[in-house]
């Protein structure tokens, strides 16, 4: 097995035409582009500043089964059961492609199954705990709830705030700054041509006769114009603007991204922890240092810079992680850092092929990180061997919000 190898020159000329561009150069634009790539397809990955830095080499890096709070917030309707269980169906089958992703990649995505809890603080949370154990187990998620004396036998470092959780064994997390970026040098192995520091400026449609082989777009960009037969929306948290240049409307929206990090200290936790009501994600990483994040919101800015830190977010998080486990009282915080996530308007992800725009493409999810590498490699797979892989829900088509 071999590390991350260094990624040849990626800011040369721009060829003249491709058979898919790939636009955006996180972990979904990365694997798209490896598993089209691998398949003797012709991709020309697009990033407008560098790979992997932005939502895909900015999380924390959990890797979750559970159903998170994002995804019980819905009304409880039998639709929304619907949803839950198919979100937990396929949280089963992004676990199975992570567990081959060091032998399919050739490399260590450092992938740990640490195990997780989440927590519950009062009888509300308790109730949806259980709710939530019963959904995760018709879907064939192995968890379950624990309480009382056995909590604490089992998890002395929570507090006495914790009235309950449920534990999953094969939670785990992996190394955000590791994963896109393999999936990059892979994809370049097999031929895909990467090009950093290219801004996207526009998407033109290009009339054709069909049978013509023609190109159906031309993607103009700030380092000249490309014409490319296909395109993937893989931008993120800017796959909506991106989607605007062909005329399609994306539910999706984004959303600062705070988490810190604290010294190191002995080992304490070796399960990960995320909290059903409040936002908390927390484990201790290999060296000890405590990485404490949830979804605790960052000031938007203007592009190209950055969502910057606040201190409202960092003690906020900081103070949801003591009152969970309270050892962390004395940890110093070292550092933080935001990053940015997307979000769709009815939680689910928006992929596949446009009716509306033929061979305009789109692979978002709102776990990406979790889930980025299985729609890529589903989406890969309609557009190399069609029929191979079942069509995609309605609820992901990328035409659901155009007006």
């Amino acid at each position: 097995m071999n590390g991350v190898p260094l990624l040849g020159p990626s800011r040369g000329p721009l060829p003249a035409e491709t058979d898919v561009a790939v636009i955006g150069g996180g972990i979904a634009g990365a694997a798209m582009a490896f598993y089209l790539a691998r398949e003797g397809v012709e991709v020309v990955l697009l990033d407008r500043a560098e790979l992997n830095r932005e939502a895909s080499g900015t999380n924390a890096g959990s890797f979750h089964l559970q159903l998170a709070i994002h995804q019980l917030s819905g009304k409880g309707t039998d639709t929304d059961r619907d949803r839950l269980l198919a979100d937990a169906r396929l949280s089963l089958e992004a676990y199975g492609l992570w567990q081959q992703l060091d032998r399919e990649l050739d490399g260590d995505v450092e992938l740990h199954e640490t195990g997780g809890w989440m927590v519950a603080e009062t009888p509300e949370q308790v109730r949806l705990l259980h709710e939530k154990h019963e959904l995760e187990r018709l879907a064939g998620i192995e968890t379950e709830v624990v309480e009382g004396s056995e909590l604490r036998e089992r998890a002395p470092f929570f507090s006495e705030r914790v009235l309950a959780a449920t534990y999953c064994p094969v939670e785990g997390h992996a190394n955000p700054l590791i994963v896109a970026p393999l999936y990059a040098a892979r994809a370049a192995e097999h031929g895909a041509e990467l090009r950093t520091g290219v801004a996207v400026q526009g998407i033109d449609r290009v009339e054709r006769r069909p049978g013509s082989g023609a190109h159906r777009f031309t993607v103009r960009t700030d380092h000249g114009d490309l014409r490319a037969h296909r395109v993937v929306d893989c931008a993120g948290a800017w796959s909506g603007e991106v989607a605007q240049m062909v005329g399609l409307r994306l539910p999706v929206r984004s959303d600062g991204l705070h988490v810190n990090v604290t010294e190191r200290r002995p080992r304490l936790l070796t399960p990960m922890v995320q909290h059903i009501g409040r936002r908390l994600t927390l484990k201790q990483s290999s060296v000890g240092s405590f990485i404490i994040g949830g979804g605790w919101p960052s000031r938007a800015v203007p592009g190209p810079r950055r969502y910057p830190t606040q201190w409202q977010s960092a003690a906020g998080n900081v103070t949801v992680a003591v009152d969970i486990v309270p050892a962390l009282a004395d940890a110093r915080v070292v550092r933080t850092w935001s990053g940015v996530i997307v979000f769709t308007d009815d939680m689910n992800p928006v992929v596949g092929e446009s009716e509306r725009v033929p061979g305009f493409h789109v692979c978002v999810a709102s776990t990406g990180f979790t889930f980025g590498p299985m729609f890529a490699r589903q989406l890969a797979e309609q557009m190399t061997a069609p029929g191979k892989h079942d069509p995609f829900p309605d609820r992901y088509a990328v035409d659901r919000a155009t007006a």
